[in-house]
């Protein structure tokens, strides 16, 4: 038995394609917007809720949950616990799985995976081949792309920038307009912030602070 069905009375259009609103058959309630059958599996409590958009290749599945005003496209794929809501935009080819959360008006592309407990919310943006898990939290003007990684506890916002190999995990916090990039590492409680900007192979670790 579907889980769902397509109603195709009820229809929108966004960027020229079409959805279709979905009405729940176990409680007959309306939930979000699908081009196809394809976005969202007929197995398992993965739900589109509220006024969320799947559409493209983009794929839903496991207990995932896409609800609020969220839009998931292109090939992206969003599966196991992890949820998108507020106006969050995740498209391309990004994956977003484990018990992620991404929402507010965050926006996650590229070839991003976001996992573990991680969160990305505000006005963050995550892209290029950038992973962002563990309890890791990008928020606020922030952003991470080229093949950066953040993990553990660590704390990326403000205006903070990390790119290219960078890693920033244990309890790290960049924050206000700082740069981190190239190789660089920083961990531990090392905080970097202002106008700071650290990069080549520059390793922070402990309870260093940087202020420029």
């Amino acid at each position: 038995m579907k889980k769902y069905t397509l109603r195709q009375d009820l229809t929108i259009e966004v960027n020229g394609i079409t959805l279709y609103r979905i009405e729940y058959c176990f409680n007959k309630i309306f939930g979000g917007y699908l081009e196809s059958e394809d976005n969202l599996s007929q197995e398992g409590s993965c739900m589109v809720l509220d006024d969320a958009k799947v559409y493209r290749d983009a794929k839903i599945y496991g207990e995932a949950k896409i609800y609020g005003e969220a839009q998931v496209y292109n090939q992206t794929r969003i599966f196991d616990h992890a949820e998108v809501y507020g106006q969050a935009k995740i498209f391309d080819q990004a994956e977003v799985y484990g018990k992620a959360r991404i929402y507010g008006q965050a926006k996650i592309f590229d070839q991003v995976e976001v996992y573990g407990e991680a969160k990305v919310y505000g006005h963050a943006k995550v892209s290029g081949q950038a992973e962002i898990s563990g309890q890791a939290r990008i928020y606020g003007e922030a952003k991470v792309y080229g093949q950066a990684r953040i993990y553990g506890h660590a704390r990326i916002y403000n205006e903070a920038e990390i790119y290219n190999e960078a890693e920033i995990y244990g309890q790290a916090r960049i924050y206000g307009e700082a740069k981190i990039y190239n190789k660089a590492k920083i961990c531990d409680q090392a905080e970097i912030l202002g106008l700071s900007q650290l990069f080549n192979n520059t390793h922070i670790s402990g309870k260093t602070q940087i202020n420029k």
